[in-house]
């Protein structure tokens, strides 16, 4: 959804993410898991740099798109900034550290959003999105280290990821790492008949930024709309929230997380209904996001995703996505999807807390 917005525009672009480290001579002798437990644990500064790049995609072994990526991050402040051209069209996206804006140069158009907002930290670095994501496959997939190799004159490591069901339709991914500053140079997935490719050919980890770097220049006849309103969503109470799917639902009850809001989406359309969100923090810092919905016969007999199995929550037959730590069932009516914000939530874990959950008359 749009409300995660710089988390979506990352993950355009997570192949070429920023591990920020220091090396380890020892690391190619690491078995895979290993080797992820050790970056997932290293303690290092967030890293600066500027680069150039090119995103491709296929289908069929067919090119669809073809894409020029230039990135500037400012590990000490958390500032990011992404351009991007795709057959000249070209799109800005700059987070400054408090407020995310977007703009899209021919379509005219021009988004804003308190980052704040979001879910996940704002100055969340691009290290800690890869890490996450190599958390998220690593129950799912092997890792294995192919070796040391040199690429756009620097020496990288090669890691595979490979699922560990050939018979699924799994993504599978390969990261060129320099280890000097982990950054990954080079990455491709493949997922059934497509497959993507992102190559930096020009990476400056001493960049020189300026206040301007920073900002966008938005022409005046291009109005600047508010992200949330675009997406209908909106804060609101625990009683306005029962108002828009009909009745009471599951709550978690439990002293060790703190609800931290409650916000309402109004999807338009053939498919229109309300849903809404409970994000749930520990010391501030998100856990957990529960979304429900009214249940209807469409969505109780939706087919599964690739990545998808079917689990039991709560006694009751119910759907787990490993990818994103997503769990959903069906309840009174309802349905109800529950999603971990780290690796740290594991299926059994999120199962667990789930089977907590309660009415507000039973608590």
């Amino acid at each position: 959804m749009i409300k995660n917005g710089w988390k979506l525009i990352g993950a355009a672009l997570i192949a070429g993410s920023l591990f920020a480290g220091c090396a380890e001579k020892g690391l190619l002798g690491m078995s895979g898991d290993d080797m992820i437990e050790k970056i997932i644990t290293a303690e290092s500064e967030p890293a600066s740099y500027y680069a150039e790049g090119v995103l491709k995609m296929w289908t069929d072994e067919e090119i669809t798109n073809t894409m020029q990526v230039k990135e500037w991050v400012d590990g000490k402040t958390g500032r990011q900034r992404i351009e991007t051209e795709d057959n000249g069209n070209v799109s800005y996206a700059v987070h400054n550290g408090s407020e995310i804006l977007i703009y899209e140069k021919e379509a005219k158009t021009a988004f804003s959003m308190d980052s704040s907002s979001l879910q996940q930290e704002p100055n969340q670095t691009q290290k800690q999105m890869l890490v996450d994501q190599l958390e998220r496959m690593r129950d799912t997939h092997n890792v294995k280290m192919l070796g040391q190799e040199e690429l756009q004159g620097h020496e990288v490591i090669h890691i595979e990821l490979t699922p560990k069901d050939n018979n699924s339709l799994v993504m599978s991914s390969q990261y060129w790492v320099d280890p000097k500053k982990w950054m990954v140079v080079k990455a491709t997935s493949t997922y059934g008949d497509t497959r993507s490719e992102v190559l930096y050919d020009l990476i400056d980890y001493n960049p020189k930024f300026t206040d301007q770097t920073f900002t966008l220049d938005i022409p005046a006849d291009v109005e600047v709309k508010n992200m949330n309103d675009v997406m209908n969503t909106k804060e609101v109470t625990l009683e306005e929230a029962e108002q828009a799917v009909g009745q009471s639902f599951l709550q978690y009850g439990g002293k060790d997380l703190e609800l931290s809001r409650i916000e309402l989406t109004s999807s338009l359309g053939e498919h229109s209904r309300d849903e809404v969100t409970l994000y749930y923090v520990k010391n501030n810092k998100p856990e957990v996001s529960m979304t429900i919905f009214k249940a209807t016969d469409e969505n109780m007999d939706e087919q599964l995703l690739p990545e998808e199995k079917k689990i039991t929550v709560r006694e009751k037959e119910g759907s787990y996505m490993s990818i994103i730590r997503n769990l959903s069932w069906s309840e009174e009516d309802l349905r109800y999807s529950v999603m971990g914000d780290s690796g740290a939530w594991t299926l059994e874990k999120l199962q667990a807390w789930a089977k907590e959950l309660k009415l507000p008359d039973q608590s």
